[in-house]
């Protein structure tokens, strides 16, 4: 608890330095913050390497089956008891197997549908990264000017603290009075270092996802974007479901399914495989023989039934699973929407002149108290109208921002830039 009130008195110690601008080569901005993200996010850089091995797995089912080479030698006769007699027999063979009914043709397709597939869950991986890292971006933002706000109240504090302790050896204030201040003083203190605390667990978290050094520090910088227009909830649905890349994923599963469907019918058809034998002396009646073979199986019991079976069901299991996820996409964004409007409707409330006022009047609280124009409870009550008025009002700020990275979630495309 110690190291922690130590670490919270330094930084409330740099927070005029930020004020004043003195630190401005340190702040991070959220479009800086973006593309550290694609650019250096461990998570979204594995995703790259699985489009790559997608992509290989296409050229290796491009590939046609390798000829097979056979030889066959005398390795001990009897006659002359000699061993290795290939001059006396020996066979040379040269086998290629050649599949058909479109088994080629669909591994390929198959594999190209895989490609897609990563490509969409590479997209979704970033949406998802976007989504997180703008929620931690914002509760960074937040936290960061509650502790603004803290210690702006706490160096009001500080400096009542010092005239109240003088005034309680004079005998100008009551001990009940001074330890009543000192319980709210210490309360705000507390309160500070609870939201420190956050805040530091926030600042971890975000320079893990944008792989900072542990002892990087550096400020955000929030914007709140506009309050846009009205959306029409089912426009956005129909966006997100063109633009939602998990949705598109699901399609193209089901696009694989039914390739995988042709694929497994086709190979219930047996390849067919052609050997020439440009040589053959000693196994066979004529010497030298050439010969040409046609091997083939016949499907009287093994015609992949089972497997036909399973991707049947395949198909019926994502075509129901892509219609399930293509609903709950339409309610996620609607939800999405009406949260977004909601926040925005709840922050609208907090005017510009309201929050003057409030701030002027808490401004003079310290010295109406001091010259006994407001009482103990009235300056204590203030004070915590005051600062509940602003947390509130971070907390719908970080609560707007974070519905407006819902809703650019939910639809899959940046409906609100900021």
């Amino acid at each position: 608890m110690k190291s922690s009130f130590q670490s919270l008195m330094l930084f409330l110690a740099c927070i005029p330095m930020y004020v004043n601008g003195q630190q401005s080569d340190t702040i991070l901005s959220f479009q800086e913050a973006k593309g550290r993200l694609m650019k250096y996010n461990v998570q979204l850089l594995a995703t790259y390497y699985d489009i790559n091995i997608a992509k290989a797995n296409v050229i290796q089912a491009k590939l046609w089956n390798n000829p097979y080479f056979i030889f066959n030698g005398d390795l001990y006769t009897n006659e002359t008891n000699e061993y290795f007699a290939f001059r006396n027999q020996h066979l040379l063979q040269l086998e290629q197997t050649f599949s058909y009914a479109g088994k080629h043709t669909n591994t390929v397709k198959l594999a190209k549908i895989g490609v897609e597939m990563a490509e969409k869950q590479m997209e979704d991986v970033l949406r998802s990264l976007l989504f997180e890292m703008g929620n931690t971006y914002s509760a960074v933002a937040a936290l960061q000017e509650k502790q603004l706000l803290f210690a702006q109240v706490i160096a009001s504090y500080d400096k009542l603290m010092e005239a109240t302790r003088k005034q309680l050896q004079v005998g100008a204030i009551s001990m009940t009075e001074a330890l009543r201040l000192e319980s709210e003083y210490l309360a705000i203190k507390t309160e500070a270092l609870s939201s420190y605390n956050e805040k530091e667990k926030a600042m971890a978290d975000l320079k893990i996802m944008l792989r900072f050094p542990a002892d990087t520090t550096f400020f955000v910088e929030q914007t709140i974007p506009l309050i846009a227009g009205d959306f029409d909830p089912q426009i956005l649905s129909e966006q997100a479901v063109s633009s939602r890349p998990d949705l598109q994923a699901k399609k193209l599963n089901l696009q694989y399914e039914e390739r995988n469907l042709k694929l497994q019918k086709s190979l219930s058809v047996p390849d067919i495989k052609f050997a020439y034998q440009p040589r053959d002396r000693g196994s066979n009646y004529v010497r030298p023989y050439q010969g040409f073979n046609v091997e083939t199986s016949l499907p009287l019991f093994d015609r992949n039934q089972g497997r036909i079976k399973a991707a049947r069901h395949s198909v019926d299991k994502a075509s129901l699973e892509f219609d399930q996820m293509e609903n709950q996409v339409k309610n996620e964004v609607v939800a999405a929407y009406n949260r977004y409007k909601s926040a925005g409707i709840g922050l609208a409330n907090y005017k510009n002149d309201f929050l003057q006022k409030l701030k002027d009047l808490n401004q003079n609280t310290n010295a109406n108290f001091q010259k006994r124009n407001i009482g103990l409870l009235q300056f204590i009550d203030q004070q915590r109208i005051y600062v509940q008025t602003n947390l509130q009002m971070i907390e719908l700020k970080q609560l707007f921002i974070n519905n407006v990275n819902e809703l650019n979630f939910s639809v899959g495309t940046n409906l609100i830039e900021y």
